[in-house]
């Protein structure tokens, strides 16, 4: 098993270990700016729980997985020719940190070792926007059995 008395083994030989994965970006005032997280390559990363901070609630985010442009966020709605749909506001993805809640996934996701995932913030805000996104989960290592 594993030396980490706060590990959590499984029965398929995988310890699970808390890791948290922060994207940071300080977004222009009324611009989108791409940011990527690559999961570490030591490990898969089951994601549980998101969070956010950020100084001002009119940032959208929209997040992509990179090798394959899998899109995590898609519109409901009808986009016309001329629109461009940035995302969803933050506030709707995460709970925010100011308020002491993250949002659970509602089934663990797992994100493969090594991938990396885009995130574009847009602003719309007026200001420079501060924000920071919050993976809380675990890396699933392989051990021996």
């Amino acid at each position: 098993m594993s030396s980490s008395p706060n590990a959590t083994a499984t029965a398929s030989g995988i310890v699970k270990i808390p890791r948290v994965l922060v994207v940071d970006a300080v977004v222009p005032l009324n611009t989108q700016l791409p940011s990527i997280l690559t999961i570490p390559q030591d490990a898969d990363f089951e994601w549980w729980f998101l969070a956010a901070f950020r100084t001002d609630s009119r940032m959208k985010v929209l997040i992509t997985e990179a090798a394959t442009q899998r899109a995590m966020i898609y519109s409901g709605s009808q986009q016309s020719s001329s629109s461009v749909f940035n995302g969803v506001f933050i506030d709707n993805l995460a709970g925010l940190v100011a308020s002491n809640g993250a949002f659970p996934v509602a089934v663990p996701y797992v994100m493969p070792a090594s991938r990396s995932y885009q995130h574009a913030f847009t602003d719309s805000s007026g200001a420079q926007n501060t924000v920071q996104l919050v993976y809380h989960g675990f890396a699933l290592l392989q051990v021996a059995s």
